[in-house]
């Protein structure tokens, strides 16, 4: 089937023949009447007309070709429209101006034609030369054939520069609309590239979450789908953040854009979308599942990094088409984070038992506020003594939930997954002005008031200002900055934040004491020491769970990191402590303060008040 564009030069190249088979009649019959000036003139005539012809051609099949390359034609019209408009100008064009020339008239028909045909075209300059110099050439063919003479310089002349002057307009013409056609081209380039990063993940080119989830709705909602044997797995590639840091984010980048193209490869029947970081998810069928988690890890295990890097996967099956994949994806992260610790098992899926503890997790977070409201999170003291008397010195303040539904949720459940949700700094603002508060009331009342220690996360210093917190408390209830000691878990100042560093120095500067909390944790690094000027080293418990298991090494251990703390100019503190045994050895080896069971569990300050009226809690009456 021919095309319009086609059609459109057939059409034009026709007419042009169809002026040249006319001019050549007209040049045989002057010749075949004698009104020719000879054969020489009568052969050059016939020359130049196939030369217009040829060159006419030429131009409408470059044009055509140019046109449908650069597509530089913003019109609504058809290319043969304009095709078959520009020739009827040309053609109307000639004659008419033939016609005024043979009344001494000018050829700005003629001119003008040309004009609106090289705007409306707007081809490339060669093009505009070719038309030009086929149509001027054809014109003053036909003049002279009309007239019988060549016409005379001064019309020549002027004819070739009116001709100049109509390229350079079809130059400037063409220059403008390419501009133009740079900027739409420019327009849509920045349209697609939205369009993609409205659906796609920019680094690696799988489908965003925003997008993963219409999807996955879209698939489980489709009847041809068996979401029974759907499956939402959770993918996170274990030990990523060493990896980035030895090689560099360019080179992490680069990994993790093979890696993604490996789980499209791997799940090519699935839908694939990337959470964030080294964090993807996939919703597939869950038959060969384990195979294809298998061949994501030996890929994992083949680029040779020299960092333990592995896979942990998580997954959900779908229980029904009506679950929403964002929380059906929450709850296969659940599932992976569950055996995050766990080196011997890569993968988990959420089953009942996971599923009351996310529930709880939810319950958590969702409530949070409203206990705060409610006046439903306590504040525990639990004692520290003197190793050397075993009288009271101070106590550590320790949060609980008494919740309506669930009554006391121990704190090593909800603190975790509020920092994992970035909302513990809102227990720990109730916790310091509960405990400004108390002081206040117990030196109001004559009571005993011994310091507390308050701990601080790294999340903490993060998401609030500590020292305005601190300092705003104490001024409110008068409380001397002394009274409140500032703990800060060890493996908190593990990155040694430059932030939190100058916090730290501020909070010592106005007279808070500063404790290093979990020293021997397992996040132990001497550089701690050196860069931090902290006034007591807490001692983890988790030395003295095996003190009569590995007694030997274990008292080894302790009386050297107390021997260094004192070395430091920095007090000592041992935590968990149970036995008698415990505590002597303690004391026997320079440690000054103990905090255990041994003394006393976290209890609410008038059960403590209620220890110390009946002497079984005696304070000491030294604090520092």
């Amino acid at each position: 089937m021919v095309s319009s564009n086609t059609r459109a030069i057939i059409y034009m190249a026709a007419v042009v023949l169809a002026i040249v088979a006319l001019t050549f009649a007209k040049v045989i019959y002057a010749h075949s009447t004698g009104t020719d000036q000879g054969t020489s003139n009568y052969a050059m005539q016939i020359l130049l007309c196939l030369m217009v012809f040829l060159t006419c051609a030429l131009s409408i099949s470059y044009a055509r070709k140019d046109l449908l390359q650069t597509k530089l034609n913003q019109t609504q019209l058809s290319y043969s429209t304009i095709i078959i408009f520009s020739v009827v100008c040309l053609i109307f064009g000639i004659f008419i101006s033939l016609s005024e020339y043979r009344n001494d008239g000018l050829v700005m028909t003629f001119i003008s034609m040309e004009l609106i045909v090289i705007c409306i075209l707007g081809w490339r300059p060669f093009v505009s030369l070719a038309v030009v110099a086929g149509t001027f050439g054809l014109l003053y063919l036909m003049i002279s054939l009309d007239s019988g003479r060549t016409p005379d310089s001064g019309f020549t002349i002027g004819y070739i520069i009116v001709a100049a002057s109509i390229i350079v307009t079809g130059i400037s013409s063409y220059n403008q609309m390419r501009n133009e056609a740079e900027k739409d081209e420019s327009l849509v380039s920045t349209y697609k590239h939205l369009a993609e990063t409205a659906v796609k993940d920019e680094l690696t080119g799988t489908a965003n979450m925003s997008f993963f989830r219409k999807r996955a709705k879209e698939i489980l909602h489709d009847p041809t789908t068996q979401y029974f044997r759907q499956i939402f797995v959770y993918l996170d590639v274990e030990n990523f953040r060493p990896l980035n840091e030895k090689y560099g984010f360019e080179s992490g980048n680069s990994f993790i854009r093979k890696f993604a193209g490996q789980i499209i490869d791997v799940f090519y029947d699935g839908l694939v979308g990337r959470q964030g970081d080294d964090h993807f998810v996939v919703l597939c069928d869950k038959e060969d599942l384990e195979q294809r988690l298998a061949t994501l890890r030996n890929y994992i295990y083949d680029c040779g990094f020299d960092t333990q890097t592995g896979l942990k996967a998580g997954g959900y099956m779908v229980k029904s088409r009506d679950i929403d994949p964002s929380v059906a994806c929450d709850r296969a992260r659940y599932a992976c984070n569950s055996i995050k610790k766990l080196y011997d098992q890569d993968y988990c899926e959420y089953d009942e038992e996971l599923d009351k503890k996310f529930i709880m997790r939810q319950y958590i977070v969702n409530n949070v506020d409203a206990a705060i409201d409610r006046g439903d999170i306590k504040v525990f003291y639990q004692p520290v003594c003197w190793a050397r008397n075993r009288k009271l010195c101070g106590y550590e303040a320790l949060s609980k939930w008494e919740d309506p539904v669930y009554g006391f949720l121990p704190t090593s459940l909800f603190i975790p997954v509020l920092e994992e949700y970035h909302q513990v700094h809102k227990i720990d603002m109730v916790v310091v002005d509960t405990v400004c508060k108390d002081l206040r009331w117990l030196m109001d009342n004559g009571r005993p008031a011994v310091p507390v220690s308050l701990n601080f996360s790294r999340l903490d210093f993060e998401l609030t200002d500590v020292v305005d917190l601190l300092c705003s408390c104490t001024r409110k209830y008068n409380i001397n900055p002394d009274m409140i000691h500032v703990e800060v878990t060890e493996s908190a100042l593990s990155d040694n934040l430059e932030s939190l560093h100058r916090d730290l120095d501020r909070l010592k500067e106005l007279g808070f004491p500063l404790w290093l909390d979990d020293f021997g944790s397992g996040y132990s690094s001497l550089n701690v020491l050196k860069d931090f000027d902290f006034d007591v080293m807490k001692i983890d418990m988790v030395f003295l769970s095996s003190f009569y298991d590995q007694e030997a090494k274990t008292k080894a251990v302790l009386k050297n990191v107390v021997s260094m703390a004192n070395d430091l100019n920095m007090h000592t503190l041992t935590e968990g402590v149970e036995t008698l045994d415990e505590a002597e050895y303690l004391r026997s080896i320079g440690c000054e303060r103990l905090q255990g069971y041994l003394f006393g569990k976290p209890m609410p300050l008038k059960e403590a008040l209620v220890k110390i009226t009946a002497g079984t809690l005696p304070v000491s009456e030294e604090f520092i």
